[in-house]
């Protein structure tokens, strides 16, 4: 039970880590719309409808992977060029303290700012324990039309390699738009 419970904390927090306010910028010239999308989900993850999420998929073990899509403000455009790792620390140690009144200590994390599909894109590494269970998680997050996040959870230490590879090859679909 403690185990479940942690990783749904977990899973709710990812969604906070969108778009972390930044000041508003111009709309992106940019007029492609993501139809449809591809992820690698390994073998043993089973998808499981929950509402708001885009894409829940769970293994035995407790870890998961969970895709979030979000409308977009003028203000995303802004935050992808200016989040830092410190911002995303932050936002993910505020979001348990204001949410669930559960101090977390984020133990190592990284940042990298790669584009995915030619989308401005920042890939986020953070290892934490909630509830006495070591999590690691690997947030993508996509600023397209709409802001895509999706989230790998390793509850055992034993998945973080392959949902590395997952994250390397996630493909947008898109067709020009308006």
């Amino acid at each position: 039970m403690k185990k479940t419970l942690a990783i749904l904390l977990a899973l709710m927090m990812t969604v906070g880590l969108a778009a972390c306010g930044a000041p508003a910028a111009e709309e992106t010239e940019d007029n492609r719309v993501v139809v449809d999308y591809e992820i690698d989900i390994p073998e043993g993850f089973e998808e499981q409808e929950i509402e708001g999420l885009e894409l829940y998929c769970m293994n035995a073990d407790g870890s998961n992977i969970n895709m979030t899509v979000l409308d977009k403000t003028a203000a995303d455009d802004a935050s992808f060029e200016g989040i830092t790792v410190e911002m995303l620390r932050e936002t993910l140690q505020d979001g348990f303290l204001q949410t669930y009144e559960v101090e977390v200590n984020i133990e190592e994390d990284s940042l990298t700012q790669e584009p995915v599909c030619d989308f401005p894109a920042y890939q986020y590494t953070c290892s934490y324990e909630l509830a006495g269970v070591p999590l690691e998680q690997l947030v993508v997050c996509i600023n397209a039309d709409k802001i895509y996040t999706i989230t790998y959870t390793d509850a055992t230490g034993e998945w973080m390699e392959t949902f590395q590879n997952s994250a390397q090859n996630i493909q947008l679909v898109t067709e020009a738009g308006e």
